[in-house]
């Protein structure tokens, strides 16, 4: 299959034998991977599946993945992730855990933050000075949440600063593809109603809407403190480029998981 190739902040890095999308302003090793340059396969797995089945095929994925970043498989960390807002704080220590959550934050090397999705937004952010480094799913309950904001407050915590903090969103599920209904708005106004504003009504179809989870998030992270010229956004949308990224929606359930990992790099000798 032929990569399509964007002209924007993005690009597809294709030096190792997995692709991944990279964005160009973020001066840290990190991707978004595709569904391609892998070895699982079947009812959607094709080909890297990274976390929808936990088989042998999805391991030497996940071993592939980081060797994309010239880190050991150990070095990947990633979780039993819940549409929550928690964020873990990790260290070289925590190689090997099981995490439940939807983020984690570190400003150690060597050491491969991932976040799983297949529609939900992965989110990565890293402020260069500070050495700060984060990974986030944001899926729409983790959004009107405020995950965002909870990772940017837990990279704060090791010395970020908000203004330094560079965010770069991947691909997701865009406003045109993700229909929703009227509990969602009712969800969304409850946990927080200024982000109504970014779910619009169906004018021939009431009590339905459609969602725009990337301005959710830039809202989040500009109302965290970020700059807007720090924000970037892939322009991907996941049910739209379905045969070469994983989409819930778009595959009615049977697809793999993609990841969105960010590092700081091979740990200081």
């Amino acid at each position: 299959m032929k990569i399509p190739y964007y002209l924007s902040d993005f690009f597809i890095n294709q030096q190792s034998s997995v692709p991944y999308l990279a964005c160009r302003a973020l001066p840290f090793p990190h991707g978004f991977t595709t569904r391609l340059g892998g070895v699982s396969h079947g009812n959607g797995l094709d080909t890297l599946d990274l976390g929808a089945a936990d088989t042998a095929e999805t391991e030497e994925n996940r071993r592939r993945f980081a060797g994309a970043f010239g880190l050991p498989r150990q070095a990947l960390f990633y979780a039993k992730q819940v549409h929550g807002t928690r964020i873990e704080t990790v260290t070289a220590k925590d190689c090997g855990r099981t995490f439940t959550c939807d983020g984690f934050v570190t400003r150690e090397r060597g050491l491969l933050l991932a976040v799983k999705t297949a529609d939900c937004l992965p989110l990565l952010l890293g402020d260069p000075e500070a050495g700060v480094i984060a990974a986030v799913h944001a899926g729409w309950r983790g959004t009107i949440a405020g995950i965002a904001t909870h990772a940017v407050s837990a990279m704060v915590a090791l010395g970020a600063s908000p203004t330094r903090i560079l965010a770069a969103i991947g691909p997701c599920i865009h406003r045109d593809c993700y229909e929703v209904d009227a509990p969602f708005f009712a969800a969304v106004k409850e946990k927080n109603e200024a982000l109504t504003a970014f779910v619009t009504p169906l004018p021939h179809k009431e009590g339905h809407y459609l969602a725009d989870l990337v301005a959710m998030n830039r809202y989040l992270l500009l109302s965290a403190g970020l700059s807007e010229e720090n924000l970037y956004a892939s322009g991907f949308c996941t049910a739209c480029a379905s045969e070469l990224l994983f989409s819930h929606r778009a595959n009615g359930g049977k697809r793999g998981l993609m990841m969105a990992g960010i590092c700081l790099g091979e740990p200081k000798t």
